[in-house]
């Protein structure tokens, strides 16, 4: 069992008006148990008054976290918010490192010690990680979540990639214990047993078109021919037109891979002579097709994975709630770019503890046909963990 104790403040330049705000929500949410951890989503001015730097010194535990567009926790949601969660359990252990510097050279290496490291502080295997890894414009989130997928041999990866209000990501911070980083990334593992159940949804069925293709040529995250023709010409006979633009990151992709899971949103993020950098890595002999997101869409899917998670946790029981949409999605419905949180908020009211933050991309285990689990990254996409 993990105990959720939540808090959140708007103070972002009174560092002691924060702190007090933050020490009375926690004393209210009654003693830790033996093992206990800190999450914290937050606007990042949070980072540069030194809220979050003073809030980790004053935690008696490990803290980690990154900048976002906005997050919310039970009965308060903002743009400019600082989230906290405190997952405290007596039979469910945490441990968490700080990557060194990721790369477009070496991703690997960075991400296999961290994860070395904060094994090192468990007894046993870890059964979930929790990842807050790098926004980066060289180096894929799917990339970073497929390392480390191999690392932990398969277990549960939930997480996000830092974000924040700039159109270049210049002020995406991941955090640990007071050290924050623009290319670093940090891990929490749960060692225990837990019971964690995923939800996603990407987009609605009537955004999506009903022409599909298959993937010919692929490297990576770079699509280069559908159906045996460049990606580009695809598009461009859809009636998308691409000529002058960088990027198109509300027209996603939708990926079909073949393997019974439901199909994968990605956006489209750069346009290039070869073909299409997406937010993910997509194989030859995917399905794909094209799909658009509007306010409707965000909105109905976010009530549709929340219903869906609500009912989950009414039946089989709950200590917590966790979710995590793409923050694309808020930018899709400025200037009502808080609606999404307060949707949640209200559908999960005082029922269930809950932190949502927004994601520069979203890492969440999908179930197949069996229902056995298959980490993949995401696009656009409300991702969701009960536990």
């Amino acid at each position: 069992m993990i105990k959720l104790i939540i808090a959140s403040t708007s103070e972002i330049d009174d560092v002691d008006a924060a702190m007090n705000e933050i020490r009375a929500q926690i004393d209210a949410g009654g003693g830790l148990l033996t093992h206990s951890v800190g999450i914290v989503a937050c606007y990042y001015e949070f980072v540069e008054t030194g809220v979050v730097n003073a809030l980790c010194e004053a935690l008696p535990f490990d803290v980690i976290g990154c900048t976002v567009l906005g997050s919310a926790v039970n009965g308060r949601y903002g743009l400019e918010q600082l989230s906290l969660s405190v997952l405290t359990s007596d039979d469910v252990r945490f441990a968490t490192a700080f990557s060194e510097t990721i790369t477009k050279e070496d991703v690997d290496t960075p991400l296999v010690r961290a994860y070395a490291e904060a094994r090192g502080k468990l007894r046993a295997d870890p059964s979930f990680i929790f990842a807050f890894a790098p926004i980066m414009t060289d180096v894929s989130g799917d990339n970073m979540l497929r390392r480390l997928d191999a690392v932990g041999g398969g277990i549960p990866v939930f997480g996000t990639l830092s974000n924040d209000t700039s159109l270049t990501y210049e002020n995406s911070m991941i955090f640990r214990n007071g050290e924050a980083d623009r290319n670093k990334a940090a891990l929490l593992l749960f060692e225990g047993a837990v019971n964690p159940r995923f939800f996603t949804t990407a987009i609605s069925e009537k955004n999506i078109q009903q022409q599909t293709a298959i993937v010919t040529d692929a490297e990576g995250s770079l699509l280069k021919t559908v159906d045996n023709i460049p990606c580009l010409t695809y598009l461009a006979s859809l009636g998308v037109e691409t000529n002058g633009l960088a990027a198109v990151t509300t027209l996603p992709f939708l990926i079909d891979y073949g393997d019974g899971t439901k199909p994968t949103a990605f956006s489209m993020y750069a346009f290039t002579d070869e073909g299409i950098f997406c937010g993910g890595n997509i194989p030859v002999g995917a399905k794909i097709a094209i799909a658009d997101v509007d306010y409707n869409s965000v909105m109905e899917t976010a009530q549709t994975t929340v219903s869906q998670a609500l009912a989950e946790a009414e039946e089989n029981g709950c200590d917590f709630i966790f979710a995590i949409p793409c923050f694309t999605r808020g930018l899709v419905i400025s200037p009502n770019s808080e609606e999404e949180m307060k949707k949640t908020a209200e559908m999960i009211g005082e029922a269930f503890p809950f932190m949502l933050l927004y994601s520069g991309g979203e890492m969440c285990p999908v179930y197949d046909e069996n229902r056995r689990i298959v980490n993949r990254f995401h696009n656009l996409t409300y991702t969701l963990v009960v536990f």
